[in-house]
């Protein structure tokens, strides 16, 4: 009698021991998401900041989802010398896109929520930003519960 109670005592212990691992999964990937998505807003930002003057051809390819940017580097770049702002833009916005949807990432750039500045956003998970920020951040621009995104000031 005395080690079936142990034995059960045991088993509530190695029980407790998998939700704990189990709950700690879920933190790491949740982590490497959140890691992802500011690397992917840093990224996307210092690419705005370098081409400030195609500001509105980025957000017009981020926001459209664009993914075939006719690139001003790499094999199809025939024309280096002539590569406009817009192009740049059009090109870096593929790049951005392409990386974040092979990790379930969704980009979106927008006026930033109780603020004249511009946001990058970064949702993931169930949160989708495909046709509004709403779902991400409220009206003063404070996080929704539950949500899986990112919010950066881009400028």
């Amino acid at each position: 009698m005395e080690v079936l109670v142990a034995l059960l005592l045991v088993a509530v212990g190695v029980l407790g021991f998998i939700a704990l691992q189990l709950r700690s999964m879920d933190a790491v990937n949740e982590a490497a998401d959140r890691t992802f998505a500011i690397n992917i807003a840093r990224d996307l930002a210092e690419r705005m900041r370098i081409n400030k003057t195609a500001f509105e051809q980025y957000k017009e390819s981020i926001n459209d989802n664009k993914k075939d940017g006719s690139g001003c580097f790499g094999e199809e770049a025939t024309d280096i010398p002539n590569c406009s702002d817009t192009k740049m833009a059009d090109f870096d916005a593929s790049e951005i896109n392409n990386k974040a949807e092979q990790q379930g990432h969704r980009v979106k750039i927008d006026a930033c929520k109780g603020s004249q500045l511009n946001c990058v956003y970064v949702a993931w998970g169930d949160t989708d930003i495909s046709t509004s920020i709403d779902t991400c951040v409220a009206e003063d621009g404070s996080y929704k519960p539950n949500t899986q995104c990112l919010v950066m000031e881009a400028y």
